[in-house]
């Protein structure tokens, strides 16, 4: 992050290119959370559905309800108010699980907890984006919102179908070749083809990332894979965390800190005890 910031726009300047950056950062974001989904397991999965639906839909549903309520307070407009919430519910799927993985925590009950509150933040962008232009009396209304969000179950149910019955023959079969290279790359295509496919239906590429890790998690060459794609993963992680950098401004930064400071610790606070 720290690189990000001294080489970005807002200081030295030396990368100008910020698509080319953007482009390196997804690939961190989807490859960091396959590895992260190959370390689960469909069973995993079922044990944490109480956290994904329920932990989640607490934190989601609750952070946008008091964001809203106090901001009403201090006068801004309830569409303002709740499109604000929405942003405060959300976290960085990528940051969180790559804390959690440098620790050894993913698999810990705190790990698993946050795992399912953040999965469930990714299915909530596909109501939150439909949501957004009927804020602004714009969009397709609630049938609209339905129907993306039976799309996007849909697509989730199928690929765990696939997961479970396919996935395990593909990499036994992919295996018998014994070919480095080939493994390696039907690996990375189911990967991101995965991704690409629930992108589709409005899921975040990085959920969409961690079911074909679960995909392959499945098949009893789940670990080879993991140690497949671990370089590559930790090569573009190093990218995503260098946009973040690239992000901040600064002159804005040094101009608005006390303002910074104040947000920091309020969302903190109010993120911490929801």
């Amino acid at each position: 992050m720290l690189a990000g910031v001294i080489i970005g726009p807002n200081a030295l300047g030396l990368v100008q290119d910020r698509e080319m950056i953007d482009a390196a950062a997804e690939v961190g974001v989807i490859l960091l959370l396959f590895t992260i989904g190959i370390e689960f397991s469909l069973e995993t999965l079922a044990r944490i559905s109480r956290l994904i639906f329920i932990g989640g839909g607490l934190q989601v549903g609750l952070t946008i309800g008091v964001t809203t309520g106090a901001l009403m307070l201090f006068g801004v407009p309830w569409q303002a108010a709740v499109f604000t919430g929405m942003l405060l519910s959300l976290s960085s799927t990528a940051i969180i699980m790559k804390l959690l993985a440098d620790r050894n925590e993913t698999s810990t009950e705190p790990g698993q907890a946050s795992l399912g509150v953040l999965i469930f933040q990714d299915l909530a962008v596909v109501a939150m984006v439909l949501v957004v232009p009927l804020l602004g009396g714009e969009g397709s209304g609630a049938l609209g919102i339905l129907w993306a969000l039976t799309k996007a179950v849909l697509i989730i149910v199928a690929v765990l179908l696939v997961a479970r019955r396919l996935m395990p023959r593909v990499l036994e079969a992919v295996a018998r070749t014994c070919s480095p290279e080939i493994f390696l790359l039907t690996v990375i295509a189911i990967c991101f083809g995965t991704a690409y496919l629930t992108s589709l239906a409005g899921v975040s590429l990085s959920l969409g990332a961690f079911l074909a890790g679960l995909m392959v998690s499945e098949s009893r060459f789940g670990q080879q894979a993991f140690s497949e794609i671990l370089p590559l993963q930790i090569l573009f992680s190093a990218a995503f965390f260098i946009s973040v950098g690239i992000l901040l401004d600064l002159q804005f930064l040094f101009n608005n800190l006390p303002a910074v400071l104040l947000g920091i610790v309020v969302v903190v606070a109010l993120k911490g005890i929801i």
